[in-house]
């Protein structure tokens, strides 16, 4: 198989991987207020969003409704303990 072939795919990547990926980015950072976000808090809210069905996460990463949304939001900060 030529190397072509793994390039012609083109689909989205699923909304679970991107919501992972981003919560992985938060990794050594901290918040607004400069409190340093924790493994142990990274790694609540990605088990969040896995233990969300696909259906659900992708209904989320395509919404524009703000109650959606920040129920999501109270979703992952309930792991900082906010």
């Amino acid at each position: 198989m030529s190397s072509l072939g793994a390039l012609g795919c083109s689909s989205p990547p699923p909304a679970r991987l991107v919501a992972l990926e981003m919560i992985e980015t938060l990794r050594g950072t901290s918040d607004s207020n400069g409190i340093a976000i924790t493994d142990a808090e990274i790694d609540c809210m990605k088990a969040a969003v896995s233990a969300m069905s696909e259906d659900e996460v992708t209904l989320i990463a395509q919404s524009t409704d703000q109650l959606v949304l920040d129920s999501f939001s109270a979703k992952l900060s309930a792991c900082r303990g906010s």
